[in-house]
């Protein structure tokens, strides 16, 4: 279960993973193999239309119909959104690797 967060410009300048540089990394760790692939490729694909409405892109409906004046298709803190993933292969062990892969690493 992939949960959204929040991020205001006043609010993440004393984390230690504060985002920086011009990019903003999102990781989605989803099965992509084993028995649930077919719904981890669906959630996939959510993310990644996501992450273009996010950067600007696509057709534009998807920013039209928010009212929230936080949205406005330039990133994240007007950083570009880009983002890894992974591969839970629906097994707890597997997912635990790959999330650590992906903070560790990506």
């Amino acid at each position: 279960l992939a949960l959204p967060t929040y991020l205001s410009a006043a609010s993440h300048a004393g984390f230690t993973n504060a985002p920086t540089g011009s990019t903003v990394t999102l990781g989605f760790n989803v099965p992509q193999t084993g028995p649930y692939a077919d719904e981890g490729a669906d959630e996939l694909r959510a993310y990644e239309l996501a992450v273009e409405h996010l950067n600007g892109g696509g057709d534009g409906g998807m920013m039209n119909t928010f009212s929230s004046k936080e949205l406005t298709g330039n990133g994240i803190l007007g950083k570009k959104v880009e983002y890894v993933t992974g591969d839970t292969q629906t097994k707890s062990d597997a997912a635990r690797a790959s999330a650590r892969s992906m903070i560790e690493k990506d």
